[in-house]
């Protein structure tokens, strides 16, 4: 679809050569209508009715004009399982007030319908799908609508900060994607938010409308649970999936936040990082254009302007906008080297996050070759553009670039993508340096024990295990139970074995920290008690209640890659599956066995839920290096929890792939004896 937005752009160009002194329009315009086939009819009745309104004209014009490449994807049997999923999860009763525990509920319950659905229609993404486009099929009558609508916020006392190339990149558009259009969808969430019009009377702030607005969206929508449904839905989801859909991932999330905010005239933008630089994927968010006119982003449902995070590293972060840039075809030719419409998005990294300027010398044999040169990160495969520079004097300047990533310029020939130095180092603090292979002065031993790096969320899984108690007694009740062991730092993402003051007992348990208080859902990915002889010692699983001996086996079965996990729910009719316990209310949590008999503790063992990105023994790896491309240093067998490579390159990148099974790998280079992510 990209190439054809490209040509399409490209078809533009050249009409416009043609129509510059025969038409009553401009050049632009003439160019869209010219393609609108029979549906011009439509498009001119927009623009006769706005004839008198100058500001309502242009902006008709506006939208005609960049009409160009936007679709919407059809399907009657797509239309039919939309109608039939969204309709059975907009009925579901769900209550907001949570989020933890309810994003789960409602996945349990959302998963089940998807998977009828997709049962009864097949998979979404193997249909065959026709296009229609809006200048051949968008009616005068929904435009008018749109634009009379748009208009009537700039009443509104938080709009009078807009130009009008604002107002209509970031409030007049009325659509985000390729979904299929809603009638009256500002009308609605005008409706909806009248009361903000009452309650802020006089108020100039937009940003005070944005937070009130976005709190409203967290009592309808959740933000989280819905990636692995709507990342492969094919067509983006009109307004009215949006309001039913419950779950979402970070594209729906900013799809909600554009329809209810710019339907109260404020000027908010879908921003866009198409690519992390310390991990793969992207990210989608939102942004509100201030007062004084700087850019505050925000995530809907979740966080207001001024409280986003940003969890990783974005090397460029990108506003979409509804305007389409005119590119020569040159320059077409080199953005179609990106995996994303770099032509219809505008640079805001500086507005978000610390950036830098970097240079890029071109070396003398490549200066004849390389014209162009593309900065480029990491998504766990391999190496992606994400910004490009012309090569000028031997050099090629990169703008404002997020900090705390490793680029590697590229230039391309022959359908290639190919090295023009080594990959760049941009510290945290600005200071730039190449990562360059050293065989003169090696690691002479470098130890290994992970493939991946931990980032928050999987940091977040093993603080739920801080505060947790291994305890032994002498009786079920655990009355006068004797701690063994409680942790009380982060734990590693492997299986760990501690060492206790010798105690005997026939009964021991974990006891969990109080999750209820913290919010969380006590993961545990696997404990042990190690007896005398350094062996976990085996029994009969005991529990509170609620947990039966499926759950139980889930951190006694010796595999560290399943995960049990402890959720509050009084709904009876939800299913779980065996790695739950559920519990009506808050109560103390454990686990634990009965040892059959007197036996002696001599050490405890734990491992939080985790990635599986640790080194496992039947696993064989293989360590690259990069110099000038990645070169194999060898081949080894996981030797418990490590491996140990000798006399490796010192000073450059590294990549440890697990050749035996799993998929995410990742940079990273070897300082003071430890691995540091990239």
């Amino acid at each position: 679809m990209k190439f054809k937005s490209n040509l399409s752009v490209t078809i533009i160009l050249v009409i416009c050569s043609f129509v510059q002194s025969c038409s009553r329009y401009s050049p632009r315009l003439e160019a869209a209508l010219s393609l609108a086939g029979e549906n011009r009819v439509e498009l001119e009745k927009v623009l006769e009715h706005y004839r008198r309104d100058w500001k309502k004209y242009k902006a008709a014009c506006f939208l005609i004009e960049n009409m160009v490449g936007r679709y919407t994807l059809t399907s009657q049997k797509l239309d039919s399982l939309d109608a039939e999923f969204f309709d059975a999860v907009g009925n579901l009763d769900i209550r907001f007030e949570d989020t933890e525990v309810n994003v789960y509920l409602v996945q349990v319950k959302v998963n089940e319908i998807w998977n009828r659905v997709l049962a009864k229609y097949g998979d979404p993404t193997k249909y065959h799908y026709g296009r229609s486009d809006d200048l051949r099929s968008v009616t005068a009558d929904y435009l008018i609508d749109n634009i009379d609508e748009a208009f009537a916020t700039l009443d509104y006392p938080w709009t009078s900060h807009l130009s009008f190339e604002d107002f209509c990149e970031y409030v007049l558009p009325y659509r985000y994607g390729s979904e299929p259009l809603t009638e009256g969808w500002r009308h609605y969430f005008r409706e909806r938010y009248k009361w903000i019009a009452d309650s802020l009377a006089g108020d100039t702030d937009p940003v005070a409308v944005c937070r009130l607005i976005n709190q409203d969206i967290a009592t309808w929508f959740l933000p989280a649970g819905g990636g692995h449904i709507f990342k492969n839905h094919p067509r983006s989801l009109s307004v009215e999936q949006l309001r039913k859909c419950r779950l979402s991932s970070c594209v729906e999330q900013a799809a909600v936040a554009l329809f209810a905010m710019r339907s109260m005239g404020l000027a908010v933008a879908h921003c866009t990082i198409p690519h992390w630089g310390n991990r793969s994927a992207g990210h989608d968010f939102n942004a509100i254009l201030t007062r004084d006119n700087e850019w505050a982003d925000f995530s809907a449902a979740k966080f207001n302007p001024g409280e986003n995070e940003m969890a990783n590293k974005p090397p460029k972060v990108f506003v979409k906008k509804f305007s389409r840039k005119m590119m020569p075809e040159d320059e077409l030719e080199i953005v179609r080297r990106f995996d994303f419409p770099y032509a219809g998005y505008q640079d805001v990294t500086s507005h978000l996050v610390k950036t830098s300027d970097v240079t890029v010398r071109i070396p003398d044999s490549l200066k004849k070759d390389v014209s162009v040169v593309y900065l480029c990160v990491f998504n766990n495969k391999r190496w992606v553009p994400v910004t490009y520079s012309y090569s000028r004097n031997g050099k090629a300047k990169f703008a404002e670039m997020g900090r705390r990533i490793v680029y590697l310029p590229q230039y391309y020939k022959d359908g290639r993508f190919f090295p023009v130095s080594d990959p760049i180092f941009l510290e945290k603090d600005g200071r730039q340096h190449p990562a360059v292979a050293d065989s003169v002065h090696p690691v002479s031993r470098m130890v290994l024990t992970r493939k991946y790096g931990r980032f928050k969320y999987q940091l977040g899984y093993a603080g739920e295990m801080v505060g947790a108690r291994f305890q032994g007694a002498d009786n079920p009740d655990f009355e006068n139970a004797v701690t063994l062991f409680t942790i009380d730092s982060l734990p590693d993402s492997k299986m760990d074995t501690f060492a206790v003051a010798p105690v005997k007992c026939r009964y021991v348990r974990y006891l969990y920290p109080d999750i209820f208080a913290r919010g969380n859902a006590g993961n545990v990915a696997e404990i042990a008690f190690v007896g005398e002889d350094g062996k976990p010692l085996q029994g009969k699983y005991i529990g509170i209640k609620e947990a039966n001996a499926s759950n139980i086996r889930t951190v006694f079965d010796g595999n560290t890659r399943n995960y049990l996990r402890v959720y509050q729910s009084a709904d009876s009719t939800a299913v779980f599956p065996g790695n739950v316990i559920v519990v009506d209310s808050p109560k103390p949590i454990w686990v634990g066995l009965d040892l059959g008999g007197e036996r002696t503790v001599t050490g405890v063992a734990y491992c939080p839920r985790n990635d599986s990105n640790n080194i496992y023994p039947h696993c064989t790896y293989e360590l690259f290096c990069w110099d000038g491309g990645w070169k194999s240093l060898g081949q080894r067998t996981g030797q418990k929890d490590s491996l140990v490579y000798e006399n490796v390159p010192s000073g450059c990148l590294y990549i440890l792939r697990n050749r035996t099974e799993g998929k995410e790998e990742r940079l990273f280079t070897y300082e003071n004896g430890k691995q540091v992510w990239w």
